[in-house]
């Protein structure tokens, strides 16, 4: 790491974040490993910040500026908490679509307004407590979602995941490496029988195989029609399997 006109404790703050792996950092990190008090730890970060060594993400929480790339996902769940990676950024993640985001996008429990870093935004969108679950935080220490919960959040936010086609066939991509069981499970938990008459009707549209566990969804379904797209108007026909209207054609591209 080598840094043109910096000062002596300029380069020895970078070298203690580089040798401790810190990601995000603030006062009290720096504080605990030097011992200096904080006004002149304040006045080392303005300095750095104003070099554009270090970037400032909130209130007393600063990043390298060259890691923001390489830590994004870290950087935004430890920048918005609490939180986890969702939607279409996860489906990136993990995979299943091809296509690359440049929007960070998160789940939480605060009302949280999205935020631009470098080149990336971050989106935090507020769920309910009861349904901030299914996440879990991995080797690289970034906390996400599971394959399975993220396709949950996805459907219940479907413009977050390029729209219902886009989801089809994701789903279709990652279906044999989903446990259906947690998928159930989480559909349960969540508490809303749309998304079980949706994703129901789906997968029977889509021909993936089915365990006895998503053969049971059906007796949790809506009991009042619901719309398959929820963007599009209520006209459609009728499944009444699901109770599903059908205003949206699935494309048959999609389709196993």
């Amino acid at each position: 790491m080598n840094y043109k006109s910096i000062s002596p404790l300029e380069s020895q703050i970078l070298q203690l974040v580089s040798n401790h792996n810190i990601i995000v950092f603030g006062v009290e990190e720096i504080k605990r490993l030097t011992d200096w008090n904080k006004h002149r730890i304040h006045n080392i970060f303005h300095s750095l910040e104003q070099k554009n060594i270090i970037t400032r993400l909130k209130r007393n929480h600063y990043v390298l500026t060259d890691h923001i790339a390489e830590y994004i996902y870290t950087i935004a769940t430890e920048t918005i908490t609490p939180s986890y990676i969702s939607f279409w950024t996860a489906l990136s993640y993990y995979g299943y679509t091809e296509q690359q985001v440049i929007i960070i996008q998160l789940v939480t429990t605060q009302q949280k307004k999205p935020m631009n870093l470098s080149s990336f935004t971050i989106q935090p969108t507020t769920f309910q407590p009861k349904r901030f679950y299914g996440y879990y935080k991995n080797q690289e220490n970034i906390s996400i979602a599971t394959p399975e919960k993220t396709f949950i959040d996805s459907l219940y936010q479907i413009h977050k995941c390029g729209g219902l086609d886009e989801y089809c066939k994701t789903l279709q991509h990652a279906w044999q490496t989903l446990n259906q069981q947690k998928l159930v499970n989480n559909l349960l938990r969540f508490q809303n029988k749309s998304l079980i008459s949706r994703i129901g009707y789906i997968i029977d549209q889509l021909l993936l195989p089915k365990t006895k566990y998503i053969k049971n969804l059906e007796k949790n379904k809506s009991q009042t029609p619901v719309k398959l797209n929820p963007n599009n108007t209520k006209k459609g026909s009728y499944n009444k399997k699901w109770n599903i209207i059908i205003n949206h054609q699935i494309k048959k591209e999609t389709i196993i």
